[in-house]
């Protein structure tokens, strides 16, 4: 009998955050957002950057392994730099 392999789990952003996030994202748009809302802006999506990059990272593993799904391929993540603190 043949173990079934599973894909890894995927990370989510909380909800809490992801609100935040979008409400930020918001006032950013409408330029409204202070310097303080900014900074925490900021640091929300480079936290949501490295999530993205480490549910990547775990996918690209997995489909590497051998006995993965056919047609499974690798994907590749481009990513900023953090910008430096101010």
């Amino acid at each position: 009998m043949t173990k079934k392999i599973l894909p890894p789990r995927i990370e989510t952003f909380p909800a809490t955050k992801q609100r935040r996030l979008d409400d930020l994202l918001e006032k950013s748009s409408e330029g409204t957002i202070t310097p303080r809302e900014k900074s925490r802006l900021e640091r929300l999506v480079a936290e949501a950057e490295q999530l993205m990059v480490a549910n990547a990272s775990r996918l690209a593993k997995f489909t590497q392994r051998k006995g993965s799904p056919a047609g499974a391929v690798p994907v590749t993540v481009w990513v900023q730099a953090p910008h430096a603190v101010r």
